[in-house]
């Protein structure tokens, strides 16, 4: 039986995927610019996803999307400081606007020669993960099919319910520098936690899973370089 797991292999600790606590688990030494989105509270009826949820008052919705959404995005502007880039706050944001954000996040990294950091909140589609917008959805690879070639691979930060099928995607692709983190794995609703971001809480057991085996795979990598250059 295959093995999925939501994480990345880009550092191990206890204060793993906290924001807050980036500077003692910082996954790169590259220089950073965040773009911090939300999306649509009420995306088209062809898009399946569910209600998000509150760990703290467990079987209602947090419906409170709005709500939600913005403390998100308050607690992730708190955190990242002046390394913002944007924060794109719009429950009525449409897909061709949202990847507009995202490449102007490219590009300016592009020239600044840092690294972009994509971070969503809001509703996640149900067997994808895929952000999910006033008229379409986002996927992982319509993100890396508007990245600049000289740009660095963006780290994403899924802040959304199935986005453990992002991360899986990053695992799968194993590309050097791109990774996602995502609030849950790719068959299960995120949580919401009162006073925190779902992605401050994400030192789970699935993640730690997630780098002890990437981690293993990178170490494997770097004994296999090593042996050629000889």
């Amino acid at each position: 039986m295959p093995c999925h797991f939501a994480g990345s292999a880009i550092a191990q600790g206890p204060n793993v995927g906290r924001i807050d606590q980036w500077l003692q688990w910082k996954p790169t030494s590259i220089e950073t610019k965040w773009l911090l989105l939300s999306g649509a509270s009420d995306p088209p009826n062809g898009i399946i996803i569910s209600d998000r949820r509150t760990r703290d008052t467990p079987g209602t919705s947090s419906g409170t999307f709005l709500s939600g959404v913005a403390h998100d995005l308050a607690n992730m502007e708190a955190a990242v400081e002046a390394k913002l880039f944007n924060t794109v706050k719009d429950f009525y944001l449409a897909k061709s606007s949202a990847l507009g954000h995202i490449r102007g996040l490219f590009d300016i990294c592009e020239r600044e020669q840092v690294k972009p950091i994509l971070y969503y909140t809001g509703h996640g589609e149900i067997g994808t993960g895929n952000w999910c917008f006033a008229d379409g959805t986002i996927s992982i690879k319509e993100i890396l099919d508007v990245l600049p070639k000289r740009t660095h691979y963006p780290m994403i930060f899924s802040d959304a319910c199935y986005s453990g099928h992002w991360a899986n995607s990053c695992l799968g692709k194993n590309i050097p520098g791109f990774h996602c983190l995502a609030a849950c794995p790719e068959y299960s609703k995120a949580i919401d936690t009162k006073g925190l971001s779902r992605l401050q809480i994400l030192n789970n057991a699935v993640v730690k899973r997630a780098l002890n085996l990437l981690l293993q795979r990178s170490v494997r990598l770097l004994d296999r370089l090593a042996i050629e250059s000889i």
